[in-house]
């Protein structure tokens, strides 16, 4: 996740939102109404509350454990869910509330390692069309907290390892006075940000044992750091057992799509961007209990 990419800041936050800012995106594999109980949602439907443990493994070798649960009944659901990854260290930690009479609230705690912090809070709306198509739209709320010291030490360490890149950026920063928390602040713009994101989860059931799952996130900040993002996810799971517990497999590809605006990336025009895109393939195992 923090290999290099167009530029060495943009990897450094493109870690940030290789998912999507949804409490929804990963939740994984019965659609019902409102008014069903616990053990009839979908193992996909972010209101099931099952217990559940996962391991998965995307084609850069990153491997992610997962763990989570919580209470429901007919009208009420409380979720929790924790995840690790192995390689970076990076952890998640996600709490979400859904009440029948309003739709449902979540919190979202995002730790990237000598990156940033990330905190988000949304509001999730369930939907469910006459086919059984289930629409999950939320309107979500980021503050990120940069550590910019941990930034400048990855651009220090990449410039010695990789040399320069196309667009200059290792040059530019030796110019500039070197890789430091404060110039990366500075050059950045900000060492916080502030960002809104509208974000579609959408659960397709074809049938008892195969499902789909589409999400769309985009987001642009407001204050701080100057960024868009977009993400797009399309999983496919089967659910199946194994022996007395559920199984779901699940193949996975996201999208992700960051660009920074800085007018110090170019100081001539006063106007500059860095743009990085990468697309991860994913496949994982998720248990029911």
């Amino acid at each position: 996740m923090l290999k290099l990419k167009n530029s060495l800041i943009a990897s450094a936050i493109l870690t940030a939102f290789l998912s999507p800012l949804s409490i929804a995106e990963e939740a994984q594999s019965a659609v019902i109404d409102n008014e069903a109980t616990e053990g009839e949602f979908h193992d996909a439907d972010p209101r099931n509350s099952n217990w559940r443990g996962g391991i998965a493994a995307d084609h850069n070798g990153q491997i992610k454990l997962a763990a989570g649960g919580g209470q429901g009944s007919a009208t009420t659901q409380t979720n929790l869910l924790g995840e690790y990854y192995t390689e970076s260290e990076n952890f998640r930690f996600r709490l979400a509330h859904f009440d029948a009479r309003f739709g449902g609230v979540y919190a979202d705690l995002y730790r990237l390692t000598d990156l940033t912090n990330m905190y988000t809070a949304g509001y999730m709306l369930p939907l469910k069309t006459a086919e059984g198509t289930m629409f999950f739209p939320s309107v979500n709320y980021t503050y990120v907290d940069w550590d910019v010291e941990g930034i400048s030490d990855n651009i220090n360490t990449n410039c010695r390892n990789y040399g320069d890149l196309e667009n200059g950026l290792c040059k530019g920063i030796a110019d500039f006075g070197g890789a430091n928390g404060a110039n990366v602040a500075k050059i950045l713009g900000s060492d916080e940000s502030h960002m809104s994101s509208l974000n579609l989860y959408v659960l397709q059931p074809w049938n008892e044992t195969h499902y789909t799952v589409l999400n769309a996130n985009m987001g642009k900040s407001f204050d701080g750091v100057e960024m868009n993002v977009v993400n797009l996810m399309w999983l496919q799971g089967i659910r199946t057992h194994l022996g007395d517990n559920i199984l779901n497999i699940y193949l996975e590809v996201k999208y992700d799509v960051l660009q920074v605006d800085s007018a110090l990336y170019n100081p001539i025009s006063g106007q500059g961007s860095v743009k990085s895109e990468e697309t991860v393939g994913t496949i994982g195992f998720d248990f029911r209990f």
